[in-house]
């Protein structure tokens, strides 16, 4: 399903562990990557890094299936507030794109399917879940395009989770706000009850998402209620993010404090009367997570082309490097980045882990409101522009002036939170001393350039071959991973022992 050229395939070849193949390519190409090829040159013998960093399949996948969307909130974080497709010529994955992942859906137990569009716009979901009805299947969805028809074809198919997105009486999100869409919203959610009974099925289970700002956080708990009302008793809570950066002071971010204790009050109350609300980093609090509930538990799969597909290890902003980010082979699970990113969060301090999962919106959402806040606050940096400033290192780096290009580099890296300009800069650091063949240093460098750009390739392909040169004297014992499957299961578990 991935075309790479052929330095992506020289590093996807090392950050697979495919040496033999690596090895090839740098010989039959030795004015391709000489840096990596010197380095490559020194480890003969050495073992594989952090190779003991392994783990089984994910028991989640997740599939985006749909990259159109009418709905038209203004909140939308994928940007459909001002459009209607992501993509000019693609609109949704292909049943061939979903079939030649299904070695990763054997060995899963959820396969989820959401939107970055409206997931039920997808003309092959009745296909899909033909083909995964032993595993509890998930879709989240609108409802807007849900007919009584749509909704007897689900239950046909033994879908097993119906998940409604639905935000109350704000302008923001679903419906914004208009009393006809919200008295429908409601209808459907009641039709499905009606439909399941009229059919003798169980199926699906009903749940709702809300996405919560601070145009709704007040309504909250009557959300809530109104939703047990209709039968529902599973409801998770979204921090609100926008595409339109102008809507940034409406969200929790910009009063985190205050608008976290009002909806910590709400989730205690309804947890506390037998409503399961959680917040979607699986907390029943607006308050940090003390580990990654998504890392080695979650897969998702998004399509962006006809032949492509680009999947994710978690559900928040990180990104893999594009030479394994195709994961068309089991390799790519257990490939150098993943471990290493394993190595971060279950074997190393938190300050090491990447800045994507320090700040991110799920697990750490006061330092991502700090983030947030720092960047719209609308204060211009003081000195010159970083990037003006990184443009200049560039352009030392190529005419091998060293020092200069040191100083440059270092110096765009002060006044601003892009953590991709950072981590970019750090790698053109590591780069300047492999030059210099000071291998401690660059290390240094290219650790830093994935903790700040996680995605890149290259870093990742040096500092590959500098942890086998000088790999970890002591390893920590390995903490456990979050058990997501244990949460989801029991609340499954529960559903089927009150309608069986």
């Amino acid at each position: 399903m991935h075309s790479l050229n052929l330095e992506q395939s020289i590093i996807s070849s090392v950050l697979t562990d495919d040496l033999e193949k690596a090895a090839f390519l740098l010989k039959e190409n030795p004015h391709e990557l000489p840096l990596l090829a010197k380095l490559m040159d020194s480890v003969h013998g050495k073992a594989l890094p952090l190779s003991h960093l392994k783990a089984n399949d994910p028991d989640f996948v997740i599939f985006f299936p749909s990259y159109t969307c009418g709905v038209g909130c203004q909140m939308c974080c994928t940007g459909f507030s001002s459009k209607t497709r992501l993509f000019e010529n693609y609109s949704h994955m292909s049943p061939e794109q979903f079939d030649s992942y299904m070695p990763w859906i054997q060995n899963s137990s959820y396969v989820i399917f959401c939107g970055l569009g409206e997931t039920l716009e997808s003309p092959h979901m009745l296909n899909f879940l033909g083909k995964i009805q032993d595993k509890i299947s998930i879709i989240y969805t609108s409802g807007v395009p849900l007919t009584r028809e749509k909704t007897r074809d689900l239950i046909k198919a033994e879908l097993k989770i119906l998940t409604f997105s639905f935000d109350g009486n704000t302008t923001l999100g679903h419906g914004s706000g208009n009393p006809d869409y919200i008295k429908k919203f409601w209808e459907k959610v009641d039709w499905v009850e009606h439909l399941k009974k009229e059919m003798n099925s169980i199926f699906p289970k009903v749940s709702l998402n809300i996405t919560v700002s601070q145009d709704n956080q007040d309504e909250l708990s009557d959300l809530i209620s109104t939703a047990q009302q209709h039968g529902i008793q599973e409801i998770t809570i979204d921090p609100m993010t926008s595409f339109d950066h102008r809507n940034f002071k409406k969200t929790v971010f910009a009063d985190f404090e205050n608008s976290k204790n009002k909806i910590n009050a709400v989730l205690d109350r309804w947890n506390s009367e037998g409503v399961d609300v959680t917040q979607t980093g699986f907390t029943k609090s607006f308050n940090d997570a003390s580990s990654c509930p998504y890392l080695d538990n979650w897969l998702s799969l998004i399509g962006t082309s006809p032949t492509t597909v680009k999947a994710g290890v978690c559900n928040g902003l990180l990104e893999v490097p594009k030479s394994i980010e195709g994961f068309d082979s089991k390799e790519n699970w257990n490939s150098f980045p993943i471990r290493y990113l394993r190595y971060l969060h279950f074997c190393s301090p938190k300050e090491n882990k990447p800045m994507q999962c320090q700040h991110c919106i799920l697990t750490n959402l006061k330092n991502y409101a700090d983030l947030s806040l720092a960047r719209n606050s609308g204060e211009i940096s003081k000195g010159d522009d970083p990037l003006t400033i990184y443009r200049l290192a560039s352009n030392m780096k190529t005419e091998k002036n060293w020092s200069g290009a040191r100083q440059e580099f270092l110096k765009s890296l002060k006044n601003h939170h892009d953590f991709s300009l950072k981590g970019r800069a750090y790698f053109h650091l590591g780069e300047i001393e492999l030059n210099q063949k000071d291998y401690p240093e660059a290390r240094k460098y290219f650790e830093l350039a994935v903790q700040y750009h996680f995605e890149h390739d290259l870093a990742f392909a040096y500092l590959y071959f500098l942890v086998m040169i000088d790999p970890p004297s002591q390893i920590p014992a390995r903490r456990e991973k979050f058990d997501a499957s244990k949460l989801v299961s029991a609340l499954y578990a529960k559903y089927l022992a009150m309608n069986s």
